[in-house]
């Protein structure tokens, strides 16, 4: 991300951000520490004691639903590709629609990790082993890839130009990050998503209402001024300008939608968010309410794009940043620039800050719990480890998750992150969302099934996603000079995500659940809708 001349008003423009920085991260570092003296079993640190009201427990969802990537990138996707932009923010919308179908039937299992979700439907520890592979699958590349464009951000707003700079600020939130999720657990994540959640809204709002009364409140000349860049109405609102015209072009467009609507409702964070809530209907409630917010934002999204596109001007969003990520920066400052402060840069730069550091504790918790619950205490101890020893585990994982994505964050940088974030993704869509859906809602579903819809949609993911354009063939490419790949889409979950649900009943098809696995099935539907297991 190319750093502007926009922060270049002197050492008041430098002081605001970094000022509000630090007073974020004081408020952060105290939240954790309150919750964490609480943090004495398992249940504190994994669920919070599933004490968290519907409510409170929506904004969390909508915090763990908003990563910085989703607060930056969708603005300028829309203000520099007009449709295309605008379905792919529809498209996150609609995740949530997926998630409140799941979230009571998923809370009812009593579980709070992908791999003891999977383990109520099949004696032994390959589920739990094979969910705990998947979850770090996902968390481990998405953290790098929030910890890359917090970084750029931050380096951005604070302009620092020297070499490194942006190396330098990944680094720290990556610190700050794993200090975060060890010490506050569940509760801590949950107070950190939720004021995160209300200083987006209103810092979308504020944005929001600046750029409709900058445009005199006429929609008319906001859709007409937002296409002028992009050659003119007909080409900005209609299909094309992301992927272009062809026909790969519309399955590429088509695939991305996938990916987003379905892998967004189900990475590991949301699941374990919605494991503590405090029963199945709590969290259909939340999942509920956090389906309308969420809808507002993004809806505020397309308008900041168009706004964005219409005030600062699409040549000048590409110029900066080809990507768009510093879209709303760009438009932010411009509006600022009427008023003669920098409240609302500084505020929105406030929320990129505190948008990444949630989502990353996010991941790290979810990654965390499920090596320490899963692999330690299901799989190694065999359910005999105390919650003193599971809870010390749990915050190293933490701790070593944290270190892996940061040093990767650190030596992919000036490396394109689109593979990691495109695999990520892509699991989620193609793994997690088959292996969910059979398991909760299908009784046939069987132990070979699910490991064939785990291990063989992954490893179809990896395929699909190593030859394709995101890793080599293309200016785009984590290597750019070499060219292997045959696969022709950057976004796969149109062919991963069938052969995911394939794969599962395939297999369970060719070998149906045994009375071991009926079994465990019907002990997991005693389960009580309340502690953890």
């Amino acid at each position: 991300m190319t750093t502007p001349t926009l922060l270049a008003g002197g050492d008041y423009a430098l002081v605001t951000p970094l000022t509000a920085f630090l007073v974020v991260i004081c408020l952060c570092f105290l939240l954790c520490l309150i919750a964490g003296v609480g943090n004495d079993t398992t249940a504190d640190f994994y669920t919070a004691e599933r004490s968290l009201p519907a409510l409170r427990n929506s904004l969390a969802l909508c915090g763990d639903h908003i990563p910085a990537t989703a607060l930056l990138s969708p603005i300028g996707t829309v203000a520099l590709t007009g449709y295309d932009g605008m379905a792919t923010a529809a498209s996150a919308s609609a995740s949530m629609v997926l998630l409140l179908v799941l979230a009571e039937p998923l809370r009812n299992t009593g579980r709070f990790t992908l791999g003891s979700v999977l383990a109520t439907r099949t004696a032994g520890r390959a589920a739990r082993i094979a969910g705990a592979v998947t979850t770090v699958a996902v968390c481990v590349p998405l953290t790098v890839v929030q910890l890359t464009v917090a970084g750029e951000a931050i380096a951005y707003v604070l302009d620092t130009r020297t070499p490194g700079a942006a190396l330098v600020c990944t680094v720290l939130s990556g610190l700050l990050v794993i200090t975060f999720a060890a010490f506050g657990g569940m509760r801590g994540t949950s107070m950190i998503q939720t004021g995160k959640a209300l200083l987006v809204f209103g810092v979308v709002a504020a944005a929001a209402l600046a750029s409709a009364d900058a445009l005199d409140w006429d929609p008319g000349a906001l859709m007409e001024r937002a296409a002028i860049g992009s050659g003119g109405a007909a080409t900005f609102h209609a299909p094309g300008l992301l992927f272009g015209t062809t026909a790969t072009g519309s399955l590429e467009r088509f695939s991305l939608c996938l990916t987003v609507s379905l892998g967004s409702a189900v990475v590991p964070p949301l699941l374990m968010r919605v494991g503590a809530s405090v029963n199945g209907r709590a969290a259909r409630r939340a999942s509920g309410h956090a389906t309308v917010m969420v809808g507002l934002f993004h809806s505020t999204v397309v308008l900041l794009g168009l706004a964005a596109a219409a005030i600062v001007g699409v040549h000048a969003i590409a110029t900066d940043d080809p990507q768009g990520n510093s879209a709303l920066l760009l438009l932010t400052d411009a509006l600022d620039q009427g008023t003669g402060g920098r409240i609302l840069f500084t505020a929105v730069a406030c929320a990129v800050f505190v948008t990444a550091l949630a989502s990353v504790a996010g991941l790290a918790l979810a990654g965390a719990a499920s090596l320490s619950h899963d692999v330690h205490a299901g799989v190694l101890r065999r359910g005999r480890a105390t919650d003193k020893q599971e809870l010390t585990v749990a915050q190293w994982a933490i701790v070593a998750l944290g270190a892996v994505a940061v040093l990767l964050a650190a030596l992919l940088r000036g490396w394109s992150i689109l593979f990691l974030a495109s695999f990520a993704a892509a699991v989620a869509a193609s793994v997690i969302l088959p292996a969910l859906v059979h398991t909760l809602f299908w009784p046939g579903y069987s132990r070979l099934g699910m490991l064939w819809t785990l291990y063989g949609s992954l490893a179809c993911c990896l395929l699909l996603q190593v030859f394709g354009p995101t890793v080599s063939g293309q200016p785009y490419s984590l290597f750019p000079g070499v060219d292997f790949h045959w696969f022709p889409l950057q976004n796969i979950a149109v062919v991963s995500v069938p052969v995911g649900f394939l794969l599962g009943w395939a297999g369970s098809r060719l070998r149906p659940p045994t009375p071991p696995e009926r079994a465990a099935d019907a002990e997991a539907a005693t389960v009580v809708l309340v502690g953890t297991v």
